[in-house]
């Protein structure tokens, strides 16, 4: 009776099982890392002869925000992209949230693949873990890109703040999420949200009920937001260079934040897109592309 009464406690409404979810959305490069108490699923194209890039992605998303980037750029670079802890199919971190969880991290997992030196990008909350990361381990990182980055504060769509209260993580996991507030979560991001495919749509869904995503995601932005946003202090030791990028008609981070991380970095190139929201790499994946060629041969 009180083991019944506890499972209907603890059981996520709607969970997909990770074992239903990873034959659907692996890619043919999927890897996993045994590391930090979990597995890390990773993507690894273009071969180990080539310059690594190192693709981070942000809130609530996965690896398969870079899938075009990485079809893009794997004649080029050997291209990694990771579902970083809390997210993904990699899900929870073991300890939950922490200072420096994924600059250490990401510390681990180079060291892990004997990586000694690559270049990276990172989109939104993926922008933070980037450049925390170049400012932290310096020698590790030749040059960022930051694709809409966090890092100064802002005040974040009405969804995202209700998922960082206290209790919103087990809330969230007990109660049915319906798709049409995903999907409108997701166009929100777009300037042109008909350039999302249905397809799109159920992953960034599916994703989000793997076991434990709910929680974890809505931990993440607890930290943030008990914190009042990020430690920004770490922008001015960085040292690479650096390529800003922005979508004009961001509606999750304001634009201008493009010229404050240009004004905050030395040596940082700016890049404004017009008709783009909050993912470039995945609304205009040739453009985007393209810029990050140019300016990583340069």
């Amino acid at each position: 009776m009180l083991n019944t009464l506890w499972q209907s406690m603890t059981a996520e409404v709607g969970a997909i099982p990770l074992e239903e979810l990873r034959p659907r959305l692996e890619t043919a490069e999927s890897r996993y890392l045994d590391l930090q108490g979990m597995q890390v699923h990773y993507r690894d194209t273009g071969g180990s002869d080539k310059p690594v890039l190192i693709l981070l992605h942000g809130i609530f998303s996965s690896l398969h925000t870079w899938n075009d980037w990485s079809e893009i750029l794997r004649d080029d670079y050997r291209v990694i992209s990771i579902d970083m802890p809390n997210f993904g199919l990699t899900g929870a971190h073991p300890k939950g949230m922490f200072r420096f969880i994924y600059s250490d991290f990401l510390n681990d997992f180079t060291d892990a693949l004997h990586i000694r030196e690559c270049y990276m990008a990172g989109n939104s909350l993926g922008g933070w873990m980037t450049w925390e990361f170049a400012a932290r381990f310096p020698q590790k990182v030749r040059k960022l890109v930051l694709i809409d980055s966090a890092g100064f504060f802002f005040v974040p769509p009405a969804g995202l703040i209700g998922m960082g209260l206290p209790m919103a993580g087990w809330m969230m996991s007990h109660s049915y999420l319906p798709r049409r507030v995903m999907y409108s979560s997701i166009r929100s991001t777009y300037a042109r949200p008909e350039r999302l495919s249905k397809e799109v749509l159920n992953r960034y869904y599916e994703l989000m009920l793997r076991p434990g995503n709910r929680a974890a995601g809505s931990a993440v932005l607890r930290f943030i937001r008990n914190r009042a946003g990020f430690d920004n202090s770490f922008l001015s030791e960085i040292r690479q260079p650096v390529l800003v990028m922005w979508g004009a008609q961001d509606g999750w981070i304001p634009p201008d934040h493009a010229k404050r991380f240009g004004r905050r970095i030395p040596h940082a190139e700016v890049i404004m897109y017009d008709d783009c929201g909050h993912m470039p790499m995945e609304e205009l994946p040739q453009a985007s592309a393209a810029d990050c060629r140019r300016f990583l041969q340069s």
